[in-house]
């Protein structure tokens, strides 16, 4: 196999200590991200790529050459292999681009915390122990996609953020804050604390129609696992249950599909009412 080549320098890693370790061998304390969206959205957001690998081929694309050359500028190690190289990845989706990454940083509970209390409009989106890493991912492209304020997963019985969980949300979690707690129930109890609202997606009798939940202001949504729903603590502890109505012969929906519903429902809800406010203070709700 020829040698590979080297753009940029080489750059030394740094001890990283994550808290969890999706990878095994000598890069253990590290992951993979696959493919040209989760590459790319991590550069752009600034994380600090280790090292990026790209077929010689996929190289010579006008959009990934510049991709390239903004990770050599910033330090980041760029090898250029021939396409078979890749095998050793498996059957990843890699789109013959990979980066090696610090396994993912979550953000400090605490700082969530203090964003929701700066924010009298903070929206955060709660996941109550999904376990599917698909969903995970879909979910949380779903709410950086609504502008949510942050996400929030247990550290256990739940998906973590993974290189397969960052591939399906599609770069989101490079911009979405995601704090991981040791127990959801007491999460969504510091969340009421600091002025939210929690509502719960559930199929519950006692649910109201989506449509008709307010989801404007500091509110949590929280979206449980499939087939087994919110657990019964979550049940308990939410403000409000919200469900949306099935039409067909099917019982519900997956977990990330119903979130972007009640999400941009979310959404609607309060553009709606920032344009009834902008109306009423006596200011042009058009952009001249």
């Amino acid at each position: 196999m020829p040698k590979a080549e080297r753009i940029g320098p080489s750059v030394r890693r740094p001890d990283v200590r994550p808290a969890h370790r999706p990878v095994r061998g000598p890069d253990a304390d590290r992951e993979y991200l696959f493919g040209v969206r989760s590459v790319s959205e991590a550069i752009a957001a600034g994380e600090p790529l280790l090292r990026l690998t790209v077929g010689r081929r996929r190289a010579a694309d006008k959009e990934i050459a510049a991709l390239l050359q903004t990770a050599a500028a910033r330090g980041i190690r760029v090898d250029i292999e021939d396409d078979a190289a890749f095998r050793r990845y498996g059957d990843a989706h890699h789109q013959h681009i990979v980066a090696l990454a610090p396994s993912f940083a979550y953000t400090d509970w605490g700082a969530v915390r203090a964003a929701v209390r700066a924010d009298e409009n903070a929206l955060v989106v709660a996941l109550d122990h999904i376990e599917d890493p698909q969903n995970v991912g879909a979910i949380l492209r779903n709410a950086e996609c609504a502008g949510a304020t942050a996400a929030v997963l247990p550290d256990r019985r739940s998906a973590l953020v993974t290189a397969g969980v960052r591939r399906a949300a599609a770069g989101a979690a490079s911009h979405l804050p995601v704090a991981r707690v040791p127990n959801i129930i007491r999460a969504f109890t510091d969340l009421k604390e600091d002025g939210c609202w929690v509502v719960g997606m559930a199929t519950a009798p006692q649910a109201m129609p989506y449509t008709a939940v307010d989801y404007t202001g500091r509110c949590v949504l929280v979206v449980g696992a499939e087939a087994k729903g919110l657990s019964h603590l979550a049940l308990e502890r939410c403000d409000i249950l919200a469900r949306i109505p099935m039409k067909g012969k099917i019982a519900s929906l997956n977990a990330s599909s119903a979130a972007a519903i009640v999400l941009f429902e979310a959404v609607r809800q309060r553009a709606a009412k920032a344009l009834v406010t902008t109306s009423t203070s006596g200011q042009s709700p058009v952009n001249p």
